[in-house]
């Protein structure tokens, strides 16, 4: 089985610097596992690591996709299988890096994501529905589920998960053992300090441009996709996203923007929490702690020996 170092965590936590730090020492190369940092135009938003922030060490799934086009969790196992191929026939140590817990749970359990022609009788009748319906259906009928944020506000991406699991062929679908040893590394702190490194990340975008970026985004999909397929996208991006359009069309004030951003960041913090802490296999530490480099290097090691 080949190894494989997955860092992960909730947003705020420190685990991009952290993996340049330890890839650095292991001469390793990145791959990340967020489902936002994969459009090009989606820079600020998704708090992707710029190239001057990389310390030469190679970053994979960033800037793959531009924001109109459709990606999802099957695409995303296939990219990162074939990149895991690579390094590995060529001795390289491969770092899973992010905090969409379903992208990593795909690629390391090896799912099986049964082809499945659509169902337009049952899409017809839930594209009726509003956003908050159909998250509604989801938690009650799937309350194991948890989504990363981009399919949990967007309607078409909901729509395509209740065709998916109603339907009997994935319920019939059979893992085959994955060819990966994985080491989980978790990063996390108390709520109450992810919420203030929320804080400090949100009003670092704001002043980075986050706004222009959002206004350069819903322009250029004008160009691309209809009203509707506009709106599924931008919501996909986040709640942030979401009420900074809001602050755009003058119908909430900047203030008002800021604190729905904040706490859209961190309801999706506690979310991806609940995510990691049904895997036992995960060796947690404190993301501010002084010796995390340390430790967390000789945890590597040991494993692989």
């Amino acid at each position: 089985m080949k190894p494989i170092i997955v860092l992960l965590g909730p947003t705020a936590t420190g685990k991009s610097s952290l993996a340049i730090d330890l890839a650095q020492v292991f001469q390793a190369e990145i791959i990340s596992a967020d489902s936002r940092q994969v459009y090009t135009e989606f820079t600020i938003g998704s708090g992707k690591v710029l190239p001057s922030e990389m310390k030469s060490i190679p970053h994979h799934m960033i800037n793959i996709k531009h924001i109109w086009e459709e990606f999802n969790v099957s695409q995303f196992q296939t990219m990162t299988q074939e990149i895991l191929k690579n390094l590995h026939t060529h001795e390289i140590l491969p770092f899973l890096v992010g905090g969409t817990g379903l992208y990593i749970d795909a690629v390391i359990k090896n799912y099986q994501i049964p082809p499945q022609e659509p169902n337009k009788d049952l899409r017809e009748q839930l594209s009726h529905y509003s956003l908050s319906e159909l998250q509604s259906i989801l938690q009650n009928q799937y309350p194991e589920r948890v989504f990363n944020t981009s399919d949990w506000n967007n309607p078409i991406r909901l729509i395509r998960a209740i065709e998916v699991l109603s339907s009997p062929l994935s319920l019939n679908t059979h893992p085959i053992p994955s060819p990966y040893a994985p080491l989980y590394i978790g990063l996390s702190s108390s709520l109450d300090t992810i919420k203030n490194r929320i804080i400090k990340r949100v009003d670092a975008r704001l002043n980075q441009g986050a706004i222009d970026e959002i206004i350069a985004i819903r322009a250029l999909l004008k160009d691309y996709v209809s009203h509707s397929e506009e709106e599924s996208i931008l919501q996909s991006l986040g709640l942030g996203t979401v009420a900074i359009c809001q602050f755009l069309d003058n119908t909430i004030s900047f203030d008002r923007m800021r604190d729905r951003y904040i706490q859209s960041e961190y309801q999706y913090a506690r979310r991806q929490l609940t995510w990691f802490r049904k895997n036992s296999d995960i060796h947690w530490f404190e993301s501010e702690d002084n010796t995390l480099l340390k430790n967390t290097s000789l945890l590597i090691k040991n494993f692989l020996k």
